[in-house]
């Protein structure tokens, strides 16, 4: 009696569930919404009428099962319509005719005919009714018809059409919800035969239908293909190891006690046995993991490979390098690149099959991906997904050219600079969830690439690159012509950013929030040359992403932090500051991050401070929000905020003396009557004067110089 607030928990589950699928709106779940709705009248009316028969309330509980035992039926044919639908989303006009004729058969079993139930001393329900046409009773004929029958030949057309099907993903798809039907009559069978035995059970009998929904959602929203090798090696490993390093852990205790006389022997032998028989499995493990999941699980690999790429030797072919990388690891048949033009369209620059493609960027499919801040599509996606239907034609064009089977987009911000085309896999083999998301998680080495083809290597010799070649400024100047200047009658701030071998990695953004708010970022991304470039380049794109997603700035820094660690080659730090002005307030809100020298000059005391105190510098720790907090600077007139990269402070001269902090201080109190431009160029040629000789790393100075409240 208990367990039947079981039945009504589960109800609510599954209307909650329904209401959840409707309030998606698509396409492709209204059926399968009706589905759930209906599983909750089964579940719901079941509880319902099992309550009443406890309590003696006969006529009503029999009614309530009755309604429970028509509703069955209509989720057992709604399903038989649903499984006929997928994968094409099909109609059936005569398959809607046999829907209503057999509706019609299930009102005359249980209502009419009079299926009945009865409620025994020893609590166990019991089923029956009279013979149909004095052959089968009629609750045997409504167990035939829709409890078996129908889901059995469901199941059985569902194999049949995966077997004729030539699309992975669809055939994958009809394989799992065959699958979960048969998954949820185990689970419904269990049950029944447990309630036969024992009454208490009989609530939980619905159970079964809980599973089926959950996992037929799971199916036909599952758009990439299984990594078979994974549920091979996962087997593997369970027969090879579990099954027989259980037995051998049997049979070895089974002799220690035999055996050894004493029970305190026993337990220290059994102890000490089970961690040498842990110890071995775990060893054999790692040793088979080498052999049977070979082409499996390469993102270590990979990652590595691509780490190794060095952009600056004008030995190393990146793009061949890129390409065998892929084609090793990934496994796929041909590898394109596109690269976007002064038209409008994306080009061929490379290609493993000699087919030279033009994609339009403008084209429906890729504005979708752009908008929705995607990059990574695999071709079972493409045609599987409801999120992609209305612009599926659009990106199966992409595909077609090549006949590949994936492709990485590369863009900065809303800007799309390339494209990777990845052939069909080697062996017959297709794409599968693991390289979407080993894909994914490299986007950033694939994105140097491509803005390496882009800004940095001349297009006639794809292959070579030198940092001292006419197109090394690109980067830098790309950087500064996208930035929101700060342009507001209360302050006169202005910048200087200098790179010792034309391509560094000082960063220096400003991003418009409101008319009299603004944010901006200053700092140094580790590292020299083009690598920390491209990785400049990558944070201010991923910084307007972040801004887009939060409006917490605290919060922006974590993301901003979490991507470095996850997504820049390794060893990748950003030391410097995000800050925001308010205009409205008079107010400086900012969080440092390992800036090297923040210094206030306030009028009131004419004095100049150092301000920037302890900063933790992003790309080190994944979790960053407990080591950093935001601080608050109220602007008033003719006060002057100066900041620096360490490429500043650290300079030395050929002495080896240091310009440090000192200087920086100096400097600020002696020019404090100049503009803010003049302020920060004073200090650039002060520094040039001291070192006497080429910067040997990337400056930056930022200058606010507050005008008027």
């Amino acid at each position: 009696m208990n367990l039947l607030i079981f039945s009504y928990l589960l109800a609510l589950f599954l209307f909650s569930f329904s209401y959840y699928l409707d309030a998606r709106s698509e396409k492709t779940t209204s059926l399968f919404t009706s589905i759930s709705m209906t599983a909750a009248f089964v579940s719901l009316f079941s509880g319902l009428g099992a309550n009443l028969l406890y309590t003696g309330n006969v006529t009503i509980g029999v009614l309530a099962v009755r309604v429970a035992l028509l509703c069955f039926a209509i989720l057992s044919l709604s399903l038989m319509k649903f499984c006929a639908a997928i994968p094409y989303q099909t109609r059936n006009i005569f398959l809607n005719f046999l829907y209503w004729v057999f509706v019609i058969a299930a009102l005359y079993l249980v209502f009419i005919h009079g299926i009945s139930v009865t409620i025994g001393s020893d609590k166990k329900f019991t089923l029956w009714s009279g013979l149909v046409m004095g052959t089968l009773s009629g609750i045997r004929l409504y167990a035939v018809i829709f409890v078996y029958g129908i889901p059995g030949l469901t199941v059985f057309s569902l194999v049949a059409r995966a077997l004729g099907i030539r699309s992975r993903i669809y055939q994958q798809r009809l394989l799992l919800v065959a699958l979960s039907i048969l998954a949820s009559f185990a689970v419904s069978w269990f049950l029944f035969q447990l309630s036969s035995v024992y009454g208490w059970a009989f609530p939980l009998i619905p159970f079964g239908l809980a599973v089926l929904i959950v996992l037929l959602y799971r199916s036909v929203t599952v758009t990439t293909l299984f990594d078979r090798s994974l549920v091979i090696a996962t087997l593997t490993n369970f027969l090879l190891l579990s099954v027989i390093f259980s037995f051998l852990s049997g049979l070895t205790s089974a002799l220690v006690i035999r055996v050894v006389p004493f029970v305190s022997a026993i337990l220290v032998l059994l102890t000490a046995l089970t961690v040498v028989i842990l110890l071995l499995r775990d060893k054999a493990s790692s040793i088979l993991r080498r052999y049977i999941r070979i082409g499996s699980d390469y993102e270590a690999d990979l990652e590595k490979g691509l780490d190794s790429i060095d952009f600056s030797s004008r030995d190393e072919n990146v793009v061949e390098r890129t390409v065998s990388l892929l084609s090793t690891y990934v496994e796929c048949s041909s590898v394109d690149i596109l690269v976007s033009n002064d038209k409008g369209s994306l080009t061929s620059v490379y290609s493993t099959t000699g087919i030279k493609t033009e994609v339009p960027i403008d084209s429906k499919g890729i504005d979708f991906l752009l908008n929705h801040n995607e990059s990574i599509i695999l071709k079972t996606q493409a045609i599987s997904h409801h999120s992609y239907a209305d612009v599926k034609n659009d990106l199966l064009k992409i595909f077609e050219p090549t006949r590949s089977d994936a492709f990485i987009l590369l863009r900065e911000g809303h800007r799309v600079i390339g494209l990777i085309l990845l052939g069909q896999k080697k062996r017959g083999a297709e794409y599968t969830d693991y390289d979407y998301t080993v894909l994914s998680k490299l986007y950033s080495n694939f994105f140097l690439v491509l803005y390496y083809l882009k800004n940095i290597a001349n297009e006639s010799v794809v292959l070579t690159v030198d940092r001292e070649i006419e197109f090394s400024g690109q980067i830098i100047s790309s950087i500064q012509d996208n930035i929101d200047r700060i342009d507001h009658p209360k302050v006169d701030v202005d910048f200087i950013t200098r790179s010792a071998r034309k391509l560094g990695g000082d960063f220096i953004d400003f991003i418009k929030l409101g008319e009299d708010k603004y944010l901006y970022v200053m700092g140094d991304v580790s590292g020299k040359g083009l690598n920390a470039s491209m990785s400049m380049v990558i944070l201010k794109s991923v910084l307007r992403t972040f801004l887009a997603e939060t409006s917490d700035f605290k919060q922006l820094v974590v993301k901003v932090n979490l991507f470095i660690k996850n997504n820049l080659p390794k060893g990748t730090f950003f030391a410097g500051v995000f800050g925001i002005i308010d205009f409205s307030t008079n107010t400086m809100f900012y969080i440092n991050c390992g800036v090297p020298a923040m210094f206030l000059y306030t009028a009131a005391y004419n004095n100049a401070i150092e301000i920037q105190g302890d900063g933790k510098v992003l790309g080190f720790v994944k979790d960053i929000a407990k080591y950093i907090k935001v601080k608050k600077i109220v602007m008033n007139p003719q006060d002057i905020i100066l900041l620096t990269t360490d490429g500043l402070v650290d300079s030395t001269n050929l002495r080896g003396e240091r310009f440090g902090k000192d200087r920086v201080q100096r400097m600020l109190m002696d020019n404090r009557s100049y503009p803010a431009g003049r302020m920060a160029q004073f200090l650039c040629d002060s520094l040039g004067e001291f070192v006497s000789r080429e910067l040997e790393d990337d400056i930056t100075v930022l200058v606010f110089k507050y005008l008027s409240k």
